[in-house]
């Protein structure tokens, strides 16, 4: 970042400045900072108290300093001191992300872990959020990231066919890390991932009992809580590489009623129920993050782990779980989308990884 400060023969002192507007409106103010868009400047309102403002630089036609000699208003934050100039825009150290698809979408998938594969137009929705911090000479920065994707459909198009749910799948990935030095590649990090569902499902998919067998999936019904802290490598902006030697799983649920479909828990507690939590040593982790931008018309936004669950009692595996998102912008903030998961145990014989793929129209915009 270039930082200029404006020099002057004379001393400034508050509310000497004026900002003639294009309207040919004055402010008389204090301008503090100026950025290649925008002023921000303190001025007195009309009950003589002071406030901090912002007018776009398209706005402003001229800037005269110094053209009063006193001050209406005395306040600590008017100094003595120049404005402060920016030839760049300063770098926020929040960065805000949101995403928001719903069309008509088609849905593929192959090797399906439960019932036949989909391959339909369904009404399908995304939402994606982020939040990530970093600030330049700070040794801690986060990433925080929530995507949730649901997809309906119908057998048909008269009024007794029944909606079913195709996708519910909310998702949540957390990096906080901190660097051994000031400017260095490697970082001591905690992953955590969170997974749930948000509706309520009955049996056949549906969203209400027409099969008079109650209820099969919920919201924390089930839900996955995955903690790796471990060591990561990261070269540059785009690319993370985290290794996590151990890694624990959190898994449970909070309706005894789901729980005693016996789908998701195999162990009972004293009343002969089944477990409503459980809580796993797993084994080591690899994450491979990727987040690039091309100009401003593609974006790319990977994740790819790998993990053993070496530490458990049943047999060794290694499970693949990735999600890939593409987006190409067409105008502005509309993008055509793609969401890709791809998930599978490479130990298996034969190799059969889930794939599924959704395509939709998105509104997307980070700030």
């Amino acid at each position: 970042m270039i930082l200029l400060v404006l020099c002057s023969t004379t001393n400034l002192v508050a509310q000497k400045d004026v900002i003639q507007k294009k309207d040919s409106t004055e402010i008389r103010c204090k301008v503090l900072v100026q950025t290649p868009t925008i002023y921000t400047y303190a001025y007195v309102n009309g009950k003589n108290k002071v406030k901090k403002s912002t007018i776009l630089l398209s706005e402003v036609e001229n800037v005269t300093y110094t053209k009063f000699d006193k001050n209406i208003v005395e306040d600590k934050i008017f100094t003595d001191l120049p404005p402060v100039v920016f030839a760049e825009e300063p770098v926020k150290s929040y960065q805000y992300s949101a995403a928001l698809g719903l069309n008509l979408s088609n849905i593929l998938e192959f090797n399906a872990p439960s019932g036949p594969d989909k391959n339909s137009f369904s009404a399908t929705s995304a939402l994606d959020l982020g939040l990530d911090y970093y600030k330049e000479g700070s040794r801690f920065a986060m990433t925080n990231e929530l995507h949730w994707t649901l997809g309906i459909q119908k057998d048909g198009i008269s009024g007794s066919d029944r909606i079913q749910r195709v996708t519910d799948d909310l998702l949540t990935l957390h990096d906080f890390s901190y660097t051994f030095s000031k400017n260095s590649k490697w970082n001591a990090n905690l992953i955590v991932k969170n997974s749930t569902s948000i509706f309520t499902i009955y049996d056949g998919d549906y969203f209400k009992d027409y099969n008079n067998n109650g209820k099969i999936q919920g919201f924390l019904n089930p839900y996955q809580v995955i903690l790796s802290p471990g060591i990561k490598y990261q070269p540059n902006e785009y690319f993370r590489l985290s290794l996590s030697p151990y890694s624990v799983s959190l898994y449970g649920l909070t309706s005894q009623q789901i729980a005693n479909t016996g789908f998701y828990t195999q162990t009972f507690d004293s009343f002969g129920d089944y477990d409503l939590f459980v809580f796993d040593q797993l084994g080591a982790e690899l994450n491979i993050w990727y987040d690039r931008k091309y100009k401003k018309w593609l974006e790319m936004q990977y994740r790819l782990g790998f993990s053993s669950d070496y530490l458990t009692d049943t047999d060794i595996s290694i499970l693949m779980d990735g999600m890939f998102i593409t987006k190409v912008r067409i105008f502005k903030n509309l993008f055509i989308t793609h969401r890709a998961i791809l998930k599978g145990d490479l130990l298996q014989t034969p190799l059969k990884p889930y794939y599924k793929q959704t395509i939709l129209l998105s509104f997307a915009k980070s700030f």
